[in-house]
C-alpha cells in the first residue's frame, strides 16, 4: 500500500489522476485472491467521498514476478485498438511501469456489482443473456486467413505443454490421445478468429449499472482465440452456482446437467451463440472438449515455477492438479462424449 501512495503522489500531475478524481491521500481497498494460481494483489482505488472505485492497480506479490501482468497490458491494449473507441465493457489500460523494483498495473474500474453466484441463482437468465451479448458484441470474428498458425497456436502448443511437464499416467496418455483425435477437425475447419478472455467466471464477471456485463482480469486472453471456449466456461460456472456445488461431485453433477442430460439446460444458450456467429454444430464438441484440456493447460502456466521451460512438475502440484475440478470435467466429457447432442441446435 505504501509502495501505491508513493507511486501514485510521485507521478500524479503525469498520470492526470485529479482527471478520476483520485485524491491527495488515496483510498484503497486490498483484494488478495485465494486461489492457488493467482500471483498478484489487486488495490481497488477508490476516489474522493465516493464509494466506487474508479482505478485498479495490480502489483505482483513477489518481486520480478510480472509475466501475467505483462500479458495483461498486451492483452487490454490489443483488445481495446481493435475497434474504434474501443470497449467501456473491458478496462483500459492507464499506466504500467516498475517503481521500486516491482511492476505497477493501473487500469480503469468497471463500475457495477459481481456476477456472483447468488447473482446467477437470483437471474439465471439475465446472467446468460448478458454474457452472451458481451459476447456477440466483442467476439466480431477475425478472418482464418490473419492467422495462418491458429491450429498450431491455440490447439497444439497447450496439448503438447501439458504432456511435456505433466507426469501423465498411462490412461492419462490414452486420454490426451483421444484429445486429440476429436479437436483434429479443428485444423481444417477455417474457424473464425475471435477475442477469447480464458476465463470468464467470477470474479471476473460483473453486470454493469446498465444490466450489461462488464469483464476483468484479462492475462489468459487471446485476442485472435477460438470461438465459444468463453461460452462454455461461463455456463459451467453457472451450473456450479445453481448447484452450490462444493465438493468434486457436486460439480461433475452440475456439469452433466447443464451439457449432457436430455434436459440440458445451457442448450439453448449455445444455441443464440452459435446463430449469432453462424457457427456449425460439428464443431462444438471439439471446441467443448478443447475447453477443458486448454484450461488445465493454462492452470499449469499459472502456477508459480510453472512457467519454466519444459520442467516436469513435481508430485504435489500434479496431484493438485488431478484433484482439480477443471481436470474432472475434462475426463468427464471424454467419457460421456455420445450424450453430448448439439444436432437439435438448427
Amino acid at each position: 500500500m505504501n509502495t501505491l501512495q508513493a507511486f501514485f503522489e510521485t507521478h500524479r500531475q503525469r498520470l492526470d489522476l485529479g482527471h478520476y478524481g483520485i485524491p491527495a491521500r488515496i483510498s484503497c481497498l486490498v483484494v488478495t485472491p485465494g486461489f492457488r494460481a493467482s500471483n498478484h494483489v489487486v488495490f481497488l482505488v477508490l476516489a474522493d467521498g465516493k464509494p466506487d472505485p474508479v482505478l485498479v492497480a495490480k502489483v505482483p506479490r513477489l518481486a520480478g514476478a510480472s509475466a501475467s501482468v505483462e500479458r495483461e497490458v498486451a492483452n487490454l491494449q490489443a483488445v481495446q485498438a481493435s475497434r474504434p473507441g474501443g470497449f467501456d465493457s473491458i478496462p483500459r489500460v492507464v499506466a504500467f511501469e516498475e517503481y521500486h523494483g516491482r511492476p505497477i498495473l493501473v487500469e480503469t474500474a468497471l463500475v457495477g456489482r459481481s456476477m456472483d453466484p447468488a447473482s446467477v441463482r437470483r437471474d439465471l437468465a439475465g446472467c446468460c443473456d448478458a454474457v452472451i451479448g458481451w459476447l456477440t458484441d466483442v467476439q466480431r470474428p477475425h478472418p482464418s486467413a490473419a492467422d495462418a498458425d491458429r491450429f498450431e497456436r491455440l490447439v497444439e502448443q497447450p496439448l503438447r505443454h501439458f504432456a511435456e511437464v505433466f507426469p501423465v499416467s498411462a490412461e492419462e496418455a490414452r486420454l490426451l490421445e483421444r484429445t486429440w483425435d476429436l479437436v483434429a477437425p479443428l485444423r481444417r475447419a477455417g474457424l473464425p478468429l475471435v477475442l477469447e478472455h480464458g476465463d470468464l467466471s467470477s470474479p471476473n464477471v460483473m453486470r454493469l449499472k446498465d444490466g450489461a456485463a462488464g469483464v476483468v482480469d484479462w492475462e489468459l486472453a487471446q485476442p485472435h482465440g477460438l470461438p465459444a471456449c468463453d461460452l462454455f466456461f461461463f455456463l459451467t460456472y453457472a451450473a456450479f452456482a445453481l448447484r452450490r456445488a462444493r465438493a468434486q461431485g457436486d460439480y461433475v453433477a452440475a456439469f452433466h446437467a447443464a451439457f449432457f442430460a436430455p434436459a440440458a439446460w445451457a442448450r439453448p444458450y449455445v444455441a443464440a451463440y452459435a446463430e449469432r456467429l453462424q457457427m456449425p454444430a460439428h464443431l462444438l464438441t471439439p471446441l467443448f472438449v478443447l475447453c477443458w484440456a486448454r484450461y488445465m493447460t493454462s492452470l499449469l502456466v499459472r502456477l508459480d515455477g510453472a512457467q519454466r521451460s519444459d520442467e516436469r512438475l513435481g508430485a504435489e502440484t500434479a496431484t493438485w492438479l488431478r484433484a482439480n475440478r477443471y481436470y474432472a470435467l475434462w475426463r468427464h466429457t471424454l467419457a460421456h462424449l455420445n450424450e453430448l447432442d448439439w444436432q437439435d441446435l438448427h
